[in-house]
């Protein structure tokens, strides 16, 4: 982290002695988007929306022929619906010699999750201004940034037909029926291309809408259980099934879906 920021100040500082002899400025802003969608799972205990918050700050050099280059932040917190897990439970068959219970089948679950997690990034961008009138232009923004976030959760909640196989009293359920958490990290390595509109307000004063055109995206997730794995694969059924979320997972097209439009504002006092 401080070999970045080193890096950081050599590149504005060299930047800066080239921006004074070519009249350029700084300036500094950010953009957001905040949105939430409802799932209407049917199991009371799922997670019944998703939701994304987002907030990027960014400060940036204008340089000759209407480019610019800066430095980006961004600050996220999302809850997002995942693809269901799916493991199976013995169905128990009446008591036999010595009231020994026999397994005289498997019932597969499908159990809905959602990933849920603050990340924090840094990266960098290159963007190009095209003018269309006096106060109208549009920008073309290429940019690259590393985000992760230590306190991840997978979020289960128990099917309510399962447990009729073990716990036959409402008050097993009330005890029993309950979400089921799984911790995880999550690193995110991205490179993307943006698009947007840009009114000038005020001449220190700018509002831009963005969008994001296309965006490839390396997202890893980590296990942070504590488990041992020859005892936990055995008994607990949820070990193995949610061994499908942690890995290496790679997206690449449109992140509108993921993260909405974003609204800006960019300031030019310098």
């Amino acid at each position: 982290m401080k070999k970045f920021q080193l890096l950081i100040f050599a590149l504005f500082f060299s930047w800066s002695s080239f921006a004074q002899n070519n009249d350029s400025k700084f300036w500094f802003g950010f953009d957001a988007s905040y949105w939430q969608r409802a799932i209407h799972n049917s199991n009371p205990l799922d997670v019944q929306r998703d939701m994304l918050g987002s907030i990027r700050p960014m400060i940036g050099l204008n340089l000759p022929k209407n480019w610019s280059i800066g430095v980006i932040t961004n600050f996220t917190s999302y809850q997002e619906k995942a693809s269901p897990i799916e493991y199976s439970y013995p169905i128990i068959g009446a008591p036999i010699e010595n009231d020994d219970y026999p397994i005289i089948g498997y019932r597969n679950v499908f159990q809905q999750a959602s990933l849920k997690n603050s990340l924090r990034g840094y990266g960098f961008f290159l963007k190009k201004y095209i003018s269309l009138g006096k106060k109208t232009s549009i920008n073309f923004s290429l940019y690259g940034m590393k985000e992760s976030g230590k306190d991840g959760k997978i979020i289960m909640a128990p099917d309510f037909g399962t447990f009729g196989y073990y716990y036959p009293c409402i008050n097993c359920l009330s005890i029993a029926y309950i979400r089921n958490e799984i911790p995880m990290t999550e690193t995110n390595w991205k490179v993307g291309f943006d698009f947007a509109f840009a009114y000038q307000i005020k001449p220190w004063l700018g509002l831009e809408v963005r969008a994001n055109i296309l965006e490839y995206r390396k997202q890893v997730l980590k296990d942070q259980r504590v488990t041992n794995q020859l005892i936990d694969f055995a008994y607990d059924p949820y070990y193995g099934a949610t061994a499908q979320y942690f890995g290496n997972h790679y997206d690449f097209g449109s992140a509108v879906v993921r993260d909405g439009i974003r609204f800006g504002l960019i300031f030019s006092p310098f």
